[in-house]
């Protein structure tokens, strides 16, 4: 299937998600709707398919973007901010985005789905970790990914409601949960090398 049946498709599926929600049959709709039903078989795993396409692409726009910033001469939390500005800005330009990306949580909800939103979840902070220089091979690693994913959820379940010039309220707030990560990890880090002498 070339890449552009693809973004056609996709587009289509969230143009489409208000009446039809996140799921096979929405997608397969949307193949019919373009004239490409039979294309709907080369979505191997079905939505599951088309979700992992659009993870993939947001990652890989993000990652170009981020190249266009001096990124070594930047504070971590100014990195952060950064990359999750980019993907907040990626989400904005995709049609029916509000809609959609509520649709996207409450698919995540469901207990068959949840595996597979978590997987996805992992894959985009690990990137963005990994695409704003982090090179963390030890327990912080795993504690980083973590922190940023209540950060991710938490910011683009606010960016969702945000009608304010430029997501300036959407800003404040992920700048107010950075904040509190940064302040765990001086106090973890203080924990760590005064009590337990590690």
């Amino acid at each position: 299937m070339q890449d552009y049946d693809i973004k056609l498709i996709i587009n289509r599926l969230i143009e489409g998600v208000q009446c039809n929600g996140i799921s096979d049959t929405a997608l397969l709709k949307a193949c019919v709707e373009l004239d490409l039903k039979n294309s709907f078989c080369k979505f191997q795993n079905g939505i599951y398919s088309a979700l992992e396409y659009m993870e993939k692409d947001l990652i890989h726009s993000v990652e170009i973007d981020l190249q266009n910033f001096d990124l070594e001469n930047m504070a971590v939390r100014e990195r952060v901010k950064l990359a999750m500005k980019l993907h907040l800005a990626n989400y904005a330009k995709l049609p029916n985005y509000r809609e959609f990306l509520k649709n996207l949580f409450l698919f995540a909800m469901l207990p068959k789905n949840t595996y597979f939103s978590n997987k996805l979840l992992y894959r985009i902070v690990s990137s963005i970790w990994y695409a704003i220089y982090d090179q963390s091979t030890d327990f912080n690693y795993y504690t980083k990914r973590v922190i940023l994913a209540g950060v991710y959820l938490s910011t683009t379940f606010f960016f969702i409601n945000d009608y304010s010039d430029d997501f300036t309220d959407t800003l404040l707030f992920l700048d107010k949960r950075i904040d509190n990560v940064m302040t765990f990890q001086q106090i973890k880090s203080y924990v760590m090398k005064n009590i337990f002498k590690v």
